[in-house]
């Protein structure tokens, strides 16, 4: 994809993001390499309120379902889809409506140089820094 190609696909996202978007505070945490190759999650440090759409998560090529007793539900069952430049990254957090929200990791092609968006795979906590169980 070129250059012009990618500015209007930009300005399309930019306008279906704004079109349905929620005024988002990510926090980000400080993690420190443990010797046995982990991580610890140290303080958080506030980004500046970004711009983001909640999307329902439909991919039809993975198996991201959880099996349940009325059957299959999915493990990821919103991404978050924000523009080109956003500043999210693996890890951040967030609260919206009351739930506690991490950021599971970036799609991949959404990280190109040319891309039109970032789109982000979410979990849901139930509180800030604790996964569900």
């Amino acid at each position: 994809m070129d250059a012009t190609m990618a500015w209007a696909l930009r300005k399309v996202m930019a306008e279906f993001i704004r079109a349905d978007g929620r005024s988002i505070t990510l926090m980000r945490p400080t993690l420190t390499k443990t010797g046995t190759g982990g991580y610890d999650k140290g303080s958080f440090a506030a980004q500046a309120p970004q711009t983001f759409r909640l999307v329902m998560y439909r991919r039809r090529l993975t198996d991201l379902t959880t099996p349940k007793a009325d059957g299959e539900i999915p493990t990821i069952p919103y991404v978050l889809v924000g523009a080109f430049n956003s500043n999210v990254e693996r890890m951040d957090e967030f609260l919206l409506d009351g739930v506690y929200y991490r950021i599971q990791g970036l799609e991949p092609h959404t990280t190109t140089p040319y891309t039109d968006r970032k789109v982000a795979q979410l979990i849901a906590l139930d509180q800030g820094g604790v996964t569900w169980a």
